[in-house]
């Protein structure tokens, strides 16, 4: 993999420092790195460890710049093959998302502070995956941000223990004892605490001396003469020893006889108390933020209250006269970073996080209604899921259709979007995008095509989008234009997929109705009456109430009941609540009335009911494609559209179609007012048809049922 790592500069600061050990270690696993930054100190050390470092001024905090800097950014995505972008800072992290974005590339961040809840800051919330270095700043992010757990990394920084190397035996003459603190000299760090602690220990006449390892920020410089004017305020600065910025940080820690750590802000970590303890320096560190999961107090190291300076004091004078107490703890300390600190242990965990990128991406189906579609999504489904067997899949289904996806073992999570109720208008619509924006995924594989979804990708977020280019096909990046020549729906849905970069190959319907389902559909047919030990014949002469020009004749629905039944089958006749007029004009006009099911029936209950069937009779619909999926032969009706379009490949299905000159002609309504195309099918046809179908199940082994309905 090619790593891009984003931040503002290379300097010597912690968090450089770690995007420096990460792409060492990255690169002896052969990885490349390339790390992006306004330049440092740390660009030497980069380029020698193999990483490639390009300066951009990605630290400037204008809007107008960080717009500049992604089509730059875009530009080195593409040309160097990134595989994934990984932001380690804010202001930098804003043109990096977009730059991710319009390359199509995954996305990840790492956050090093507890931000304040501000939208400039939430861009680092935004990645696929928010790596962070404590529990304490993950559980801040989701109570903050809202950030899923299931999108947080919990991920230590490490000690490279080759370089911090652990020093058994200390001897010690008349010299001072050394109290060191390490950081920037900002308020936040509690230099002013250190003085004051200083002040009671040089009080005790206790032989000490305050190292003071870091410099203030060159936006800031006053800051260093403040703490000196507060030190010789005190009576301390003879004792206070100003190291500066130092680069030999293992030599500088070894030679300390107590590390302090007295911040008065919650830390996210604390990168040179596990470096220290690593060389065997004991630690006294505040109660707050990351410290408390780095320390175990009275074990590993000691904990004061924030701004306590006396018990800071205090805590320091313990390890001078408290010799066993030192022993104790510098050792339990140095198992505790070869047990979880260790640089490898880091390395190997983010690998694994940029591994879970490539290998288990999050993708998103929509399929919102329909039924009959829903059932063609099917294969689509499964082959995504042949693909990716570690993917995350989640489908974004209508209310209407989500009853048939809720068992599938394709499946993660079936999203509802019911957008004709619970979420309906612009607050539902806003409701869900919020839902999709927190799952952050790679893929968006839209079989709906509409505008709503099509919108709805695009403000999630989500990298590579694909769908039909039509509808607002222009805010998807992976347009599909179908070929005009009559294709059927799966292989339609096929040319989507490959566009995506998936490789499908299966045509197979599928359903997967529940145990209770088949029950409750063995109780609907002894509660009408049905004789098992006679064929049974389904027909449902309903369906779409828009498309009246599908509908074959109920006085032909009812001579075919009839010729059936003489020939000593069983019919039951399916349908909705909405066509339950059907069932009666059946039952009056037929010589013996038929089973009629209308309304009796779910979804997944009526393809238990059609297993059953020997033969099913239906117009263009969606039970078509329930009976295609639990393999019943069945004699399908077609006028008005196009059986090359709407019939899958493979399935038990026998076409009757008596074509006129305007078919097929899509249309809601007949143009010629005759509706020949249906008209002109027989009784006889369909009789002939069943027969047939009927023959070669029990001759053909090619219709053995059950085939691919799963319980």
């Amino acid at each position: 993999m090619h790593i891009l790592q984003v931040l503002p500069n290379v300097e010597l600061g912690g968090v450089e420092r770690g995007v420096l050990d990460l792409a060492n270690g990255l690169i002896r696993r052969g990885h490349r790195v390339t790390v992006v930054s306004n330049g440092g100190a740390l660009v030497g050390p980069l380029t020698e460890v193999g990483a490639m470092h390009v300066t951009m001024p990605v630290h400037r905090k204008s809007p107008w710049a960080i717009a500049a800097l992604i089509p730059e950014l875009s530009r080195l995505i593409e040309t160097m093959g990134i595989d994934i972008v990984h932001a380690r800072s804010r202001v930098p992290a804003w043109s990096a998302y977009a730059a991710a974005r319009r390359t199509q590339k995954p996305f990840l961040t790492t956050c090093h502070g507890f931000y304040k809840p501000h939208p400039a800051s939430s861009v680092m919330t935004w990645g696929r995956t928010v790596i962070v270095p404590s529990q304490v700043l993950g559980r801040y992010l989701m109570d903050r941000f809202r950030v899923p757990a299931e999108r947080l990394r919990v991920i230590p920084r490490g000690v490279d223990l080759s370089q911090f190397v652990f020093q058994e035996a200390r001897t010690r003459g008349q010299e001072p004892w050394r109290v060191g603190i390490v950081g920037r000299l900002t308020a936040l760090k509690g230099h002013v605490i250190a003085l004051r602690a200083l002040q009671l220990l040089v009080q005790q006449r206790l032989p000490v001396r305050l190292c003071v390892i870091g410099d203030a920020p060159s936006s800031k410089p006053q800051l260093r003469v403040t703490l000196q004017r507060l030190a010789y305020a005190l009576g301390v600065a003879e004792s206070v020893e100003w190291w500066g910025t130092r680069h030999d940080v293992p030599a500088c820690l070894a030679s300390l006889d107590v590390l302090i750590a007295p911040s008065t802000y919650p830390e996210s970590f604390g990168r040179s108390l596990i470096e220290a303890q690593a060389v065997g320096t004991p630690v006294v560190a505040s109660r707050l933020g990351a410290f408390a999961e780095i320390l175990e107090d009275g074990v590993t190291g000691l904990l004061v209250p924030p701004g306590d300076f006396v018990a800071l004091a205090e805590a320091v004078r313990r390890f001078i006269d408290d010799e066993p107490l030192r022993q104790r703890i510098i050792h339990a300390a140095r198992r505790r970073v070869e047990a979880e600190f260790t640089l490898e242990r880091m390395v190997t965990e983010t690998e694994a996080v940029y591994q879970d990128c490539v290998k288990r991406p999050r993708i998103v189906i929509w399929k919102l209604g329909a039924l009959g579609d829903a059932v063609l999504a099917t294969p689509s489904v499964r082959e995504i899921r042949h693909q990716y067997p570690e993917a995350s899949i989640a489908l974004v289904a209508g209310a209407s259709v989500a009853e048939l996806f809720v068992r599938s073992p394709y499946l993660n999570d079936v999203i509802v979007y019911d957008a004709k109720r619970r979420d309906r208008g612009w607050r539902g619509f806003r409701r869900v995008l919020r839902r999709l924006r927190r799952e952050r995924f790679d893929y968006s594989i839209d079989l709906q095509n509409s505008r709503a979804t099509h919108l709805l990708a695009w403000l999630a977020g989500v990298p590579v989008r694909a769908g039909y280019n039509r509808r607002w096909g222009r805010l998807l990046n992976r347009a599909v234009t179908l070929p005009r020549a009559p294709m059927d729906p799966v292989s339609h849905q096929h040319q989507l997929l490959r566009e995506a970069g998936f490789h499908p190959n299966g045509t197979a319907l599928e359903l997967w109705p529940s145990p209770d389902d088949e029950a409750r559909a063995t109780q609907v047919l002894q509660r009408l009456g049905y004789d098992a030990t006679k064929p049974l014949i389904g027909i449902h002469p309903g369906g779409s109430p828009r498309w009246k020009t599908k509908r074959w004749g109920l006085d032909r629905w009812a001579s075919l009941c009839d010729r059936l039944q003489e020939q000593g089958a069983q019919v039951i006749v399916t349908g909705t609540d909405a066509e339950a007029a059907f069932g009666e004009i059946l039952t009056r006009t037929t010589c013996q009335a038929p089973l009629v099911a209308i309304g009796q029936t779910s979804v997944l209950e009526l393809a238990c009911v059609l297993r059953r069937c020997q033969a099913f009779v239906t117009s263009d619909s969606a039970p078509l494609h329930v009976a295609a999926a639990v393999g019943t032969p069945t004699v399908a009706l077609f006028g008005p559209t196009d059986p090359a379009r709407h019939v899958p490949a493979g399935a038990p299905i026998r076409v009757v179609r008596h074509p006129v000159f305007c078919s097929p002609c899509y249309s809601s309504r007949c143009r010629t007012l005759t509706h020949a195309c249906m008209k002109r099918i027989r009784v006889d046809d369909v009789l002939e048809a069943i027969t047939d179908c009927r023959s070669r199940m029990q001759g053909s082994s090619i219709l053995t049922r059950p085939s691919h309905i799963r319980n």
